[in-house]
């Protein structure tokens, strides 16, 4: 990404409305499918500035893994210790070091090569029956400006993330498409021209206090409908799968 980016997302990443969702449905799928995840060893590969693993509290090791000198600074920044600069395409781990791996915004990158590489990655330093949480941004249509500037190279639908997980030794427990109420608007907003950066709401900035506090809360009642179900379509795609012994 852009330096800028980094630097924006360090400083809203713990108020954002966007960030705020993805990880009341991590912290959701963790319960849901790795209870005991507070004891166990984790890895964020691809951690970015920390907020996530900043999040995950418990007595297990946490380490975070990100390739740009950047994050890994502002992650320091922020307090945290157990990081290393890799990439997601050689884990420096041994095998079956991690009870669960999240690679949130990462696979979409223009960095990341070779998609299966670092999903073999990922399913080598898993022990098995080792949760994967992904998380990926919906639909090639809904490119926008700031997709360039956070470097993307691809988007996804479900039955592609679908292909890929299974390809690659894992098996799915639940995917769903989210932000899934405002999926509306921000269609319209990108392209309508009514934000020419890109950002779905505030152009060139996060968008303001009242403004973020209305869509904290309908990302909070989208969040009482994906516990029940999984949404149909959306901007961003999240899937989670275990590690199957025998790929």
């Amino acid at each position: 990404m852009q330096l800028t980016e980094y630097e924006i997302m360090f400083n809203v990443e713990t108020t954002h409305w966007w960030y705020r969702a993805l990880r009341r449905i991590l912290l959701f799928h963790f319960d849901q499918f790795l209870p005991n995840w507070r004891s166990e060893p984790i890895l964020d590969a691809g951690c970015g500035t920390g907020s996530n693993l900043a999040h995950l509290v418990g007595a297990g090791s946490r380490v975070g893994l990100d390739l740009a000198a950047p994050a890994i600074q502002l992650c320091r920044k922020r307090g945290l210790e157990n990081l290393v600069r890799a990439d997601v395409s050689s884990l420096p781990f041994p095998d079956k070091s991690f009870a669960a791996l999240i690679s949130a915004s990462v696979l979409y990158h223009r960095w990341v090569k070779d998609m299966d590489q670092a999903l073999r990655e990922s399913h080598r330093v898993l022990r098995d029956g080792g949760l994967l949480f992904l998380d990926l941004p919906a639909f090639s249509f809904l490119t926008s400006p700031h997709d360039e500037a956070v470097h993307t190279a691809r988007r996804f639908t479900k039955s592609e993330v679908l292909d890929l997980v299974r390809a690659n030794g894992f098996e799915v427990r639940r995917i769903t498409y989210w932000n899934t109420l405002l999926f509306p608007l921000i269609w319209l907003v990108r392209f309508s021209g009514m934000s020419k950066s890109g950002r779905d709401f505030g152009d060139g900035k996060p968008p303001a206090g009242l403004t973020n506090s209305i869509l904290d809360l309908v990302m909070r009642a989208e969040f009482f409908l994906l516990r029940r179900t999984s949404l149909p379509f959306g901007v961003s795609i999240s899937c989670v799968a275990v590690r199957r012994a025998n790929p």
